[in-house]
């Protein structure tokens, strides 16, 4: 399954409980929504260089192969600061759903958490 998003895209390899597998691209100077999950933990593994990711209140430069834990309700982003698009291999466990997505900012102007 592909996810068009205004800042790049979501392949879903394997989508199942208790774990699904996806590749999230982001296109060059574009960032996810600052979100977070209720019903679920990630582990992401960067796979290009060029990724900020950000968790809570903590940003990193990243580099491919490096790995973030997110647990539930954990506000995080995904930025691509190079001039290639940047991809990240999610692993998620627990309820994997768009509709489990609770945006906290957004620069595409989709609905907040709340706004619903």
């Amino acid at each position: 399954m592909i996810v068009e998003k205004p800042w790049g895209r979501v392949v879903t390899y394997a989508h199942n409980q208790p774990s699904t597998v996806r590749v999230i691209t982001v296109q060059p100077g574009e960032e996810t929504s600052v979100h977070f999950h209720r019903m679920r933990d990630e582990t992401w593994v960067v796979l290009d260089p060029g990724l900020t990711v950000e968790v809570g209140e903590r940003a990193v430069a990243a580099s491919p192969g490096e790995e973030f834990v997110i647990p539930a309700e954990q506000a995080h982003r995904i930025r691509c600061d190079g001039s290639v698009p940047g991809r990240i291999l999610e692993v998620a466990y627990g309820y994997t759903s768009e509709d489990d997505d609770h945006r906290l900012h957004d620069d595409y102007g989709r609905p907040l958490a709340g706004d619903w």
